[in-house]
């Protein structure tokens, strides 16, 4: 059988792919004080992972929490201080620690 290998342009052997592993984007918990909320909506129209949604009453509301990257644009552009963001930390860092407790 005949095995080929794949040629790029130049003619020299093209790299093999390896699966790359999936990269786990810092997450982040919103915190929202709706009474300090004026519904002005910067947060809502900006948010890059579309966290936030326009709520009841004009006010805003954390709609997808589990999309959140803590990039805190809400938090540095609200008018109000209606909003803030606490990192959260990663699974895999969870996990590493729990390993480092049970060792000592």
């Amino acid at each position: 059988m005949n095995e080929t290998t794949a040629v790029n342009v130049k003619g020299e052997e093209a790299e093999k792919s390896k699966p790359k592993s999936k990269q786990r984007l810092p997450r982040g918990r919103v915190t929202l004080f709706p009474n300090w909320c004026k519904g002005c909506e910067l947060c809502v129209t900006f948010c890059p992972t579309q966290v936030l949604a326009q709520g009841p009453n004009a006010r805003v509301i954390v709609a997808h929490p589990e999309k959140c990257t803590a990039c805190r644009w809400c938090e540095l552009h609200c008018p109000d201080f209606a909003i803030f963001v606490t990192d959260i930390e990663s699974e895999k860092s969870d996990e590493v620690e729990e390993s480092k407790e049970k060792t000592q």
